[in-house]
């Protein structure tokens, strides 16, 4: 069988899921690609995943260098101050990035003749171009909670379908193919998202360099806390934001060991510096959650899915995207509690994170959490589910 995987040029969207998917598959002995933009070439060959690169299919990063000027994607954020203004508003989908996905991943998938496509939850133009090329569909839920969030999205994709001469669909059914994999357990869905395409799988642990020694020998004396915001975070905060530094403030003012990803070289780090907290540029994030007591975290989904596989309970701060309703989700499984951006201080956040390791039943409602991840089937199970498709 020959699968071709499609995603958004986003490495929060393409490592953690769509990476370990492509490599069950291999192992099943199907040839498979995936296909996306090239800003993620490089990092998807070094992991041995054969690229399609869509040459107009940008990533976030890349947007401003082709649209710039005052209106642009950038320039809405630029200035952007959470602990101010709070989460950020960003577009969840896009039309016209969907269109030149299609026509894009058509160009390249029509010589590669594509038996299953098999999309991550934010990229649409497999949807279409499975419609078009009599392929079978499936979908990595790799952001839950973020459909419902998107206002008139059927009527924004028959707007696309249009252009591509396809008929227009009345539900969303469609866009989800035969197959949609999960990547919690059931209850991670609230009540009415979960269709009866959900099948729920337990991605494996990714293979990587073991921890940094400065962090394993960092003292064992008091709770450790992994920080981080994520790796977009740091490239959309004004420089003005002072979110990061009423982190570590917070950090430092509790009676615990933290690690900081900052998500850049530590030595460029201007704010405080507690004796507590030890600074990080880049942090093997899966790897050192199964060491620690909390994680303070932005929401994103990758990183409550790898927490929960850790057992690890968390304080969120949601910024932008499905983090606040992700966030949401979080407190109200008792998994962690939320603390908003919008007038957040050292006090407020230290209150939030130390209730959190405090109280035995945030912990306790995660480890129910871990037990139930590992009681689902692997991804190969998801590999021999798509064979069945055929």
């Amino acid at each position: 069988m020959r699968v071709l995987l499609t995603g958004l040029p986003i490495r929060s969207h393409l490592v953690p899921a769509v990476v370990p998917v492509a490599n069950a598959l291999r192992r099943a002995g199907h040839e498979v690609a995936i296909a996306t933009g090239s800003a993620m070439r490089a990092e998807l060959e070094r992991l041995g995943v054969p690229v399609l690169v869509l040459p107009d299919v940008l990533a976030p990063e890349e947007i401003p260098a082709r649209t710039p000027g005052p209106g642009s994607s950038v320039d809405a954020v630029r200035g952007w101050r959470p602990e101010i203004s709070g989460p950020l508003s960003v577009p969840l989908f896009d039309e016209r990035m969907t269109a030149a996905f299609t026509a894009n991943l058509l160009d390249a998938a029509k010589p590669w003749r594509p038996d299953l496509i098999v999309r991550e939850t934010n990229e649409y133009g497999g949807f279409l171009a499975a419609e078009m090329l009599g392929a079978d569909l499936a979908v990595l839920d790799i952001a839950p909670l973020i459909v419902r969030l998107v206002p008139d999205l059927v009527k924004r994709l028959n707007a696309v379908r249009a252009e591509f001469g396809l008929a227009a669909i009345d539900s969303l059914a469609p866009a989800f193919g035969k197959i949609t994999a999960g990547f919690l357990p059931e209850s991670w869905y609230p009540q009415g998202m979960r269709t009866s395409r959900h099948r729920c799988f337990r991605l494996p642990e990714q293979p990587g360099d073991p921890l940094d020694d400065a962090i394993a020998k960092l003292p064992a004396d008091a709770p450790l806390v992994l920080m981080s915001l994520g790796s977009n975070a740091h490239t959309l905060l004004s420089s003005e934001s002072q979110l990061r530094t009423i982190a570590v403030e917070a950090l430092g003012a509790l009676p615990i060991r933290a690690v900081v990803a900052l998500g850049h070289d530590p030595a460029a780090w201007t704010g405080p510096r507690p004796v507590n907290v030890h600074f990080v540029s880049f942090v093997q994030q899966r790897l050192l959650l199964g060491a620690c007591d909390a994680f303070l975290t932005h929401a994103g989904f990758s990183g409550i899915r790898e927490a929960l596989s850790c057992g690890v309970p968390m304080a969120a701060v949601p910024l932008f995207a499905d983090q606040p309703a992700n966030a949401a989700r979080v407190e109200a499984l008792g998994i962690g509690l939320q603390a908003d951006a919008a007038g957040l201080n050292p006090d407020k956040l230290a209150a939030v994170l130390g209730k959190v390791l405090a109280e035995p039943s945030y912990r306790l409602a995660a480890r129910g959490f871990q037990r139930r991840i590992l009681a689902l089937p692997s991804l190969d199970r998801f590999a021999a589910d798509l064979e069945a498709l055929g």
